[in-house]
């Protein structure tokens, strides 16, 4: 699968997670003119200031390992799945940048393996922006159920904000928020 296939899918899926409104457009231009406002995953979030800021909205993967019944990424449901290596989104990241796309980045994973694998990816994609490309744009990391207080402090150090759902499926996993 090509990245725009990927792009296409995990845009789409990231858009159940509540974090920035998108306008939803989808106008191309047929390949005449200039611009598309297609689902390319870039959202608008606002500064604490007011100002929109436009965000790379993207999961790096909509795969999981969990079912819980009232997310379209769970594991029953009968869906397209695609991930992103942690350079592809990097390369995405830096590319949209450039192009004056976006100026961050808003990301979020399914549940592979275990939630601190999860979280070490998302971690890993936020070091290599700001470490190896120089990255100072926003970086909003979602954090994922069940990840031990390592992996969020982790991802913590490289991201901007690390947020949590709070759609948790039972009432341990909210007692420990």
């Amino acid at each position: 699968m090509d990245v725009q296939d990927k792009l296409t899918i995990l845009a789409d899926a990231a858009k159940y997670d509540a974090s920035c409104a998108s306008s939803g457009a989808k106008r191309s231009n047929g390949g005449r003119g200039i611009g598309n406002a297609t689902g390319s995953g870039i959202c608008h979030s606002y500064t604490p200031d007011g100002r929109c800021v436009s965000l790379l909205k993207i999961l790096l993967t909509n795969s999981c390992i969990h079912d819980c019944r009232y997310c379209v990424n769970r594991a029953s449901n009968d869906t397209p799945r695609a991930g992103f290596t942690v350079e592809e989104v990097v390369r995405l990241t830096i590319e949209f940048y450039r192009r004056n796309y976006i100026e961050g980045l808003f990301l979020s994973a399914g549940g592979v393996r275990d939630a601190d694998h999860s979280m070490d990816r998302l971690a890993e994609v936020a070091r290599r922006l700001r470490e190896d490309e120089g990255f100072h744009g926003y970086v909003h990391l979602k954090g994922v159920v069940g990840a031990s207080p390592d992996a969020h402090a982790k991802s913590g150090r490289w991201a901007d904000r690390v947020s949590a759902n709070i759609a948790l499926p039972v009432q341990t996993a909210l007692d420990r928020l």
